[in-house]
């Protein structure tokens, strides 16, 4: 995926509203906010819950986190598009899971870039290649020596049929060229549980939610999907490095449904930002592998446009195309 260029760079809207409106404008939140988040809970929402905390702990105001997981995020995305716009819905989309449902569904029961109101593009993640400890390989390499020799004993797992994961290990099996199975999952724990389980012997997953799991000796990392070594973990080498041209990331960001008033997206830019900030909280962002972005909504629309264009080409490419 490309990455957003202006880093934590923040726009402010102009409000020229009428007395009545600034009065709703001062008022607003003044009742309960849902926060949608696509994944299921002990994941990837680790990130959303992290931020909303802090925002509340700043603000005053009462955001409730709601999971509502399925179809590679299409389930929340639904939702949070039949919305009111009144600013007590909001949602943290995975940007390349907007991305990859115009270029790879033609009945999405929403336009992406017509149903919602983009506020800012929040932080992006390395994906990572795990691999179950038990198997008998220390690296990279060895792995692959071990898929080659018998890929139908390696299954791979995703977050979801076409999901961000999912292509990825897509691009990966046509990158090595080996014939290997993948197994789609309703998000990333179900995929974490069944490899812990021995259920599958391969995941590409974010560092977000397993990190404790490699840590603690349950998931070996064998290579990062960045362009750079990553910090979290600096030993373990590049997909670049292993010769298989793959550079990509997992990103997140904050919008609403289509129609957002001015002042709630101002609101939420500037709230969302200082609380993703916050020494304290981006500390712990940073201590997942999570690099903090932030942007404005000009930019997040300007970053969505050009990575479908860019997404476009991958179902050639990975022989999805009908």
């Amino acid at each position: 995926m490309k990455k957003l260029t202006t880093i934590a760079a923040m726009t402010a809207v102009v409000l020229t509203a009428a007395a009545p409106l600034a009065i709703a404008q001062d008022d607003y939140p003044n009742r309960p906010v849902e926060l949608i988040i696509p994944y299921p809970p002990g994941g990837s929402d680790t990130l959303g819950r992290k931020i909303a905390e802090t925002m509340v702990a700043n603000t005053g105001a009462n955001i409730v986190v709601m999971n509502v997981p399925g179809a590679s995020t299409q389930v929340g995305s639904l939702q949070v598009a039949n919305a009111e716009p009144d600013g007590y819905t909001i949602y943290l989309p995975s940007p390349p899971e907007f991305v990859a449902g115009p270029v790879f569904y033609d009945d999405l029961p929403f336009d992406v870039q017509k149903d919602f109101t983009l506020i800012s593009f929040t932080a992006e993640a390395p994906y990572v290649l795990l691999v179950d400890p038990k198997l008998p390989v220390e690296n990279h390499e060895e792995f692959l020596e071990l898929l080659k020799s018998d890929p139908e004993s390696i299954l791979f797992g995703s977050y979801g049929s076409l999901s961000q994961s999912d292509i990825i290990a897509r691009r990966y099996r046509a990158e090595t060229g080996i014939d290997f199975d993948i197994i789609p999952y309703s998000g990333g724990t179900p995929a974490f549980n069944a490899l812990l389980a021995g259920e599958i012997q391969a995941v590409i997953a974010t560092t977000i939610p397993t990190r404790g799991f490699i840590d603690e000796g349950q998931m070996r990392p064998l290579a990062v999907t960045t362009a750079e070594r990553i910090a979290l973990y600096p030993d373990i080498p590049t997909m670049t490095e292993l010769g298989i041209d793959l550079v990509d990331s997992a990103s997140y960001g904050l919008a609403g449904p289509a129609g957002l008033p001015d002042h709630v997206v101002e609101y939420w830019n500037r709230e969302w930002t200082k609380a993703m900030n916050d020494p304290e909280t981006k500390a712990f962002i940073e201590d997942m592998g999570v690099s903090v972005v932030g942007s404005s909504p000009e930019e997040f629309q300007a970053w969505l446009d050009e990575n479908i264009e860019l997404w476009k080409t991958f179902p050639e490419a990975l022989g999805l195309e009908e």
